[in-house]
């Protein structure tokens, strides 16, 4: 079978430095004290939380304690930008909303968009909020760097790597940073490097103790092992492809593909153990998956004009809603929210519940009973009913 998946043990040349620790590691281990600061593999976000771009580690973009308005809502308050989000992040923590943008890390109050805080940035950042502490990240294609702040903005610690950084994962005391071919293990405490290693950890999503990363039509898991990333298992497409990171639902993992610079994708569907159950194929790139209770939501690229799609948990298509992926889609209390302009539609149907012609959306996220959006127009604001 041209396209099928097999099991592929991990070479010696892929897995690089992951088993060997060197004596200067080792005497380095000795000298540092023990991070206090730990953080469980399983760590989800919270009630009144969006913990990244994709909600948090399982990536899943969906809120499963968030009731954003179900009815055609207003606008309660409005922030000015100033400058355009670009590449920047949205996230909600702490009764806050932390923005970034390519100037400016700004934290606003969730109730009423009183200006909380702001330092200004250099360059594109993202923002990942992980059990109390911020992190910022700052992307450069030559050197990145990584900034621990605590919710009210002071710096803990900053870290620079000689690569761009392509995700984060932090627990029991160390703080994992990868970019395209090797990941870096930092002191959760201080932001010190205590390993590399040439281990392959792109596109990275974390559930059930286990972290995932796809690449290059590979999807591998890895467990940690203190400071170090052990690979348990990986599977790997036959046919030359890209990978989109992982998105993790109970015992499933979807893994978007394409193969450029042909238009087509698909989205593989695995078990825990790296099994492919099924796969969807697609005449479009997906821009985004969104995987609720009811089964997975794919959102194309912007430019492909194609419509989202929802599926059951099997591959079988439930309904299509002709709205931009523009920004994806979000789901929260049985509702998806999508489209440019901002849509919301009903989860199990499909059923358009209010529209919003006036709000170009970039960005949004659901927590407690609030839409947050960002919009092409350099705003944020707080839809509530």
């Amino acid at each position: 079978m041209r396209r099928r998946q097999v099991l592929v043990a991990a070479s010696s040349a892929t897995v690089g430095l992951a088993g060997c620790t060197t004596a200067r590691e080792r005497l380095g281990d000795v000298r540092r004290s023990t991070p206090e600061r730990r953080v469980d593999p399983d760590w989800r976000p919270g009630p009144g939380t969006w913990a990244e771009d994709d909600y948090g580690p399982a990536k899943r973009r969906y809120n499963p304690h968030a009731t954003p308005p179900r009815t055609e809502p207003e606008i309660d308050w409005r922030y000015d930008l100033d400058d355009r989000l670009g590449d920047g992040s949205l996230v909600v923590a702490n009764g806050t909303v932390y923005v970034s943008t390519r100037y400016r890390l700004v934290a606003l109050d969730a109730a009423d968009g009183t200006h909380q805080w702001e330092h200004d940035i250099d360059g594109a950042s993202g923002l990942k909020y992980v059990d109390g502490r911020l992190y910022h990240l700052n992307w450069g294609l030559q050197e990145s760097e990584l900034v621990a702040r605590s919710p009210t903005g002071d710096e803990q610690w900053r870290a620079t790597v000689p690569s761009q950084i392509t995700g984060i994962h932090e627990q029991n005391g160390y703080v994992f940073v990868a970019d395209r071919d090797r990941y870096w293990t930092l002191h959760a405490d201080t932001g010190q490097i205590v390993r590399e290693r040439e281990t392959w950890v792109r596109n990275m999503a974390a559930a059930n103790g286990m972290l995932y990363a796809a690449f290059s039509g590979i999807l591998a898991s890895y467990e940690g092992e203190g400071r170090t990333l052990a690979e348990r298992w990986r599977v790997q497409s036959q046919d030359p492809t890209e990978s989109r990171h992982p998105t993790i639902a109970e015992e499933l993992i979807y893994v978007s593909q394409y193969q450029p610079p042909a238009d087509g994708g698909d989205v593989v569907v695995y078990d825990a153990d790296g099994e492919t159950q099924h796969r969807i194929e697609l005449d479009y790139g997906s821009f985004a998956i969104t995987v609720a209770e009811n089964g997975p939501i794919v959102a194309p690229i912007a430019t492909s004009n194609r419509e989202l799609l929802a599926m059951r948990p099997d591959g079988s298509r439930r309904w299509t809603a002709g709205v931009s992926g523009a920004a994806g889609a979000i789901v929260a209390d049985g509702t998806v929210y999508a489209g440019y302009p901002l849509t919301a539609m009903d989860a199990e149907s499909g059923e358009r519940l209010w529209e919003r012609d006036a709000i170009g959306t970039a960005r949004f996220v659901a927590a407690d009973s609030t839409l947050y959006a960002s919009t092409a127009d350099n705003h944020i604001v707080a839809l509530r009913e």
